[in-house]
């Protein structure tokens, strides 16, 4: 086993993990309520508008939408709160394990903090966070790249996943609604109020897709880095390591996230997927120089 995976075990790295997993899910929880709020009045106002014709109706649910709009924007500074507790959390789980120095610029989080989120934690008993298959003769910061980017790579391709599933509840919903209006043939009036009133579910939706394609450049940029050490250079200084941990951390704090619940979806297939990547890389390092 290689010394920097064996350490994630350590219960003081493990209190760490705990405690970011909560406060993202912290952020997580208020965003997917907003998520399905706006999807239920999606699907509603255009039935209240053309079925139903209940005025009463279509002021609660006009009165829905205002309220969650301004709510959101109220409370956007404790999601984004929530993101950047776990992502310096995480950069502190980092940081640790890899034997890096912290940035100077960064405040470290309240032990006091991360204590209480840890003891908040009601999952699944975390262990070997990184993959175990690292072959333990592989020098030590091309280690830590090699889990720098498992970690850039695992997020990247859930997100990719995460943000065409949002394209396609778009690309559906807009198809079924313009089939509705055809078919109910719905008056210019009204239309330009059903319009209107879903215009919170498009714009909450194209941000949260800007959101994960920005997550997702930035992540490939960097994967694409370290692979090139780690296949080609196979050696890397520690200041490196440090500029590339700085923008893994950056990319932590995008506001958009993915739920828990794709997350669980996909953990088996992206984790399949990280130690085929690993064990291609311990294959290269294993092998003899030809003479």
């Amino acid at each position: 086993m290689n010394k920097i995976t064996e350490k994630q075990n350590d219960s003081e790295l493990v209190k760490l993990l705990k405690a970011s997993s909560v406060a993202y899910s912290k952020a997580k929880k208020w965003e997917t309520k907003f998520t399905y709020s706006l999807i239920f009045l999606a699907i509603a106002y255009p039935i209240s508008y053309v079925l139903i014709k209940d005025e009463t109706i279509k002021l609660i649910l006009f009165g829905c939408s205002f309220f969650l709009t301004i709510l959101l924007q109220v409370i956007t500074g404790k999601l984004k709160g929530n993101t950047s507790k776990g992502a310096i959390i995480k950069e502190e789980f980092d940081t640790a394990l890899y034997c890096l120095p912290w940035k100077s610029t960064l405040s470290k989080p309240d032990h006091a903090e991360i204590s209480k989120l840890s003891l908040e934690y009601e999952g699944e008993a975390i262990k070997n966070w990184y993959s175990q298959c690292l072959l333990p003769s592989i020098p030590h910061n091309i280690g830590v790249a090699i889990l720098q980017h498992s970690n850039t790579s695992w997020d990247n391709d859930l997100r990719k996943h995460f943000r065409d599933w949002l394209i396609w509840i778009l690309v559906i919903y807009s198809v079924l609604l313009f089939s509705f209006f055809v078919v109910m043939k719905v008056e210019g009036l009204t239309l330009f109020s059903i319009c209107f009133s879903i215009l919170s579910f498009y714009t909450h939706f194209i941000s949260l897709i800007r959101g994960h394609n920005s997550a997702i450049e930035k992540r490939e940029a960097i994967s694409k880095h370290l692979d090139i050490i780690i296949r080609i250079k196979k050696e890397v200084s520690n200041e490196e390591l440090r500029d590339i941990q700085d923008e893994i951390f950056s990319t932590r704090q995008e506001p958009a996230k993915v739920p828990n619940f794709f997350f669980r979806m996909l953990y088996k297939k992206m984790n399949a997927m990280d130690e085929d990547y690993i064990n291609s890389i311990n294959t290269l390092y294993n092998s003899k120089p030809e003479v």
